[in-house]
């Protein structure tokens, strides 16, 4: 039995490092922290994933206890933070949380400025399912963003905004946004190539070009 494990052992020692990365990004965060523990070689695989998925389960916390959205929202930030602070900067990013159940407004704008500090993320998902999350400006000052999707947001740039210079597509589902924004995304970012719009906006999939003709 003993060999039968040191072989199976052996086998996942052996793995390419981007295919470790890659089995360790179709996992739950939280299940790819506990992978440093399989081996020398995995014990810091996870500070190179690609790609980062925050959900408001990351954490559990029994709902019953008393205060129990104040401590969940505590670990969930401090788990955050903690991936973070160890993580050498993933270039996909997806935060998908309940902001307004657990009140993690700013929160949120700590996050999405440290974050936005690094630069090397530059596919970012954003999802506030129970309020409309008003963007920080730190924001607004991430340039090496180039897919952008956001759900349920305030899109309300600073008057310095000068679009994002590397943006090539961008989702806006159920965002609050001015059609004088969105101008001046469309004519300031000279890479874009997608929009995607919701249902306010016929949500049709259009190319930069037909938007600005």
């Amino acid at each position: 039995m003993e060999t039968q494990r040191h072989r199976r052992l052996d086998r996942i020692n052996t793995l390419p490092e981007n295919i470790i990365e890659h089995i360790l990004t179709l996992m739950p965060i939280q299940d790819a922290l506990r992978t440093s523990v399989l081996s020398k070689k995995w014990r810091y695989s996870w500070r190179s994933m690609p790609k980062l998925v925050f959900t408001d389960d990351m954490v559990k916390v029994t709902s019953s206890r008393h205060g129990w959205k104040e401590l969940k929202k505590y670990k969930l930030v401090n788990a955050i933070f903690h991936v973070l602070l160890f993580h050498n900067g993933p270039t996909i990013l997806e935060f998908d949380c309940s902001v307004g159940e657990l009140q993690m407004v700013s929160e949120c704008d700590q996050i999405i400025g440290y974050i936005s500090r690094g630069n090397t993320v530059k596919e970012l998902k954003f999802v506030s399912c129970d309020l409309y999350y008003k963007l920080p400006i730190t924001f607004f000052s991430w340039q090496g963003l180039e897919d952008i999707h956001l759900t349920k947001c305030k899109f309300q740039p600073p008057l310095t905004f000068n679009g994002f210079s590397r943006l090539r597509s961008i989702v806006l589902d159920d965002v609050e946004v001015s059609a004088k924004i969105l101008q001046a995304i469309f004519s300031n970012s000279p890479l874009l190539e997608e929009v995607f719009l919701d249902e306010d906006f016929g949500y049709l999939k259009v190319l930069y070009e037909v938007l600005v003709c």
